[in-house]
Formats: C-alpha cells, structure tokens, sequence
C-alpha cells in the first residue's frame, strides 16, 4: 500500500470474528422499526452465504466493523504500524493484503516507517453492540 498518508486496516482475520447470529437477525425481524425488519429480510441472503464458512447461519460485520472503529464506538487494542503489500501476481493469493507481522509474538510493534495500521484485535464484539444500537433506536 504506496499510500503517502496513515492508513488503518481491517482485515478479514478480525472481521470474520465480528458477526451477527440467526437469533439477532429474529431480533430484527421482530422489532416495531419498519428498517431493522427490513434490514433482517436482507440479511437473510448473507446468512445463507455464511453456512459454508461457519457450519451454521450468521453474517460476518466486515464494513460496520470498520466504521465502528473509524468513528471509535469500537477500540483497537492490538493495532501495529507496518509495512502492507497487495499480492498482484496471478496465483490463488491475488489482491489480498500481506502484513509484515514479523517481530509482533511479544506485542505490537510498530516498523520504523511504516504508515499502515493493521488491526489484529479490539475492545469489544462489534455484534451485540450494533443489535442493541439498531433496536434501541427502533424504541
């Protein structure tokens, strides 16, 4: 990532651990706000998607996972500064991002230079969070 200003990575390692479950989506499609029950019915197409991946219904929170954390109503707490690549040769690895993660086994360490912040862990599930947020501004 050639970019000349501070960047802050998401990445799917920690997206794929942030998620809602069947029983949230219920939750939505019961609540009194005509949006969260659309919301739920949407929902529905990305559950099945996830059965695959997970052996069961549920939907990964790639994009609200980072916006919660662009506006800070989610902390990273394990974030270092370091060198990012995008894998632009032809194989199966092409267009996914390679952190240079060498040196982090004792804690996060920034790379003298690096501009990219990967984040690798945060304060808090992003599931449970966004639920009670969308139904309690639903009330």
């Amino acid at each position: 990532m050639q970019a000349p200003w501070q960047v802050v990575l998401v990445p799917l390692d920690v997206t794929l651990e942030n998620y809602f479950e069947e029983d949230d989506r219920l939750a939505l499609a019961a609540s009194d706000s005509e949006l969260n029950r659309a919301l739920a019915d949407i929902l529905d197409l990305y559950f099945d998607f996830y059965v695959a991946e997970y052996g069961r219904k549920l939907c990964a929170l790639h994009d609200p996972l980072a916006c919660a954390i662009a506006i800070g109503q989610v902390i990273a707490t394990v974030a270092p500064a370091v060198d990012v690549v995008v894998d632009q040769g032809y194989g199966p690895g092409r267009g996914q991002t390679i952190c240079d993660l060498r040196g982090q086994r004792n804690g996060p360490v920034d790379h003298e230079g690096a501009h990219v912040r990967v984040v690798l862990d945060t304060d808090q599930p992003l599931g449970p969070l966004l639920l009670e947020r969308l139904l309690n501004a639903a009330s």
